[in-house]
């Protein structure tokens, strides 16, 4: 949560600046995340929940529509002495009736941090290691393209490789200990814990583009892949940490691959994870 209030502040300028002509709703890309911690350092949520109070469950819907009604107001009205300070401030008053400030200087352990200085000592993830991987076929393979999704409201751009190489990276970096961050959708197929295909056929690149193409597979969700399971006849499952419930298998989703090769947008891996064939295809030879 303490990415949560700069980077919405971020998003609204963005809005504005762009007259409205951008999607303004809940949720980021993991990129948003990193870009944040580069920028801000990180506070442990014991220190730092973003909450007023002790609930349980964070509630961000009715700020999020004043917050909307706050831009489109700003952007109707073009006023000439409209300034980002202006704006910025007041976005930030509307998200500090919902949201908790965040300290500057915290103790943890025993020992006073800014939140550069703990994400420095305590955490020690390089931003500049991570990359975003998809795989699609309307632009060309193995460079990088800006994402055509609404939430990539800040223009990133991903590395795009073929489908045989999207799932050899995923595959080779959770069998080298390294997890992966997914992007993608579960509104169908998702059931008691598990994501699984109506029709347990090949996903095939142009299957896979089709469903892209014609919305069936969106931007809809964000969850952390951390392993590999089998079931009693040898069918492969992606164990995934999912935020959104604990009710289904303990917070765990299994993921079937062909459910993962169709319904992901993209993942985010460090870059060693990347297989040398596949960097040795890519322009320039770097990621």
């Amino acid at each position: 949560m303490f990415f949560v209030v700069p980077t919405l502040i971020d998003k609204a300028e963005r809005y504005i600046r762009l007259q409205g002509n951008l999607s303004f709703i809940e949720g980021y890309l993991t990129f948003s995340v990193l870009k944040a911690y580069k920028e801000f350092g990180a506070i442990p949520e014991v220190i730092y929940s973003g909450k007023m109070d002790n609930s349980l469950m964070h509630e961000h819907l009715k700020m999020e529509n004043t917050l909307r009604e706050k831009l489109k107001a700003y952007v109707d009205s073009g006023r000439a002495n409209m300034t980002s300070d202006e704006y910025r401030r007041s976005v930030a008053d509307i998200i500090y009736k919902t949201m908790a400030k965040a300290p500057q200087t915290f103790t943890y352990n025993g020992k006073v941090y800014t939140p550069k200085s703990f994400a420095e000592e305590q955490i020690g993830i390089n931003p500049e290691n991570y990359v975003e991987i998809t795989s699609y076929t309307h632009h060309p393979f193995y460079s990088k393209f800006v994402l055509e999704i609404p939430s990539n409201w800040n223009n990133n751009a991903y590395l795009n490789v073929p489908i045989n190489d999207f799932i050899t990276i995923i595959d080779q970096a959770l069998l080298n200990n390294y997890s992966v961050c997914w992007d993608g959708d579960i509104d169908e197929g998702y059931d008691n814990g598990f994501c699984t295909l109506a029709k347990n056929e090949e996903v095939t690149q142009v299957r896979r583009q089709a469903a892209f193409d014609n919305y069936t597979t969106q931007d809809e969700h964000n969850m952390h892949i951390i392993g590999i399971a089998e079931d009693n006849q040898g069918k492969r499952f992606y164990i995934v940490k999912n935020s959104a419930t604990g009710a289904d298998c303990g917070g765990y989703v299994y993921m079937s691959r062909e459910y993962l090769l169709l319904k992901t947008v993209s993942v985010m891996v460090h870059k060693e994870a990347i297989p040398a064939d596949v960097k040795r295809k890519l322009e320039g030879g770097s990621l």
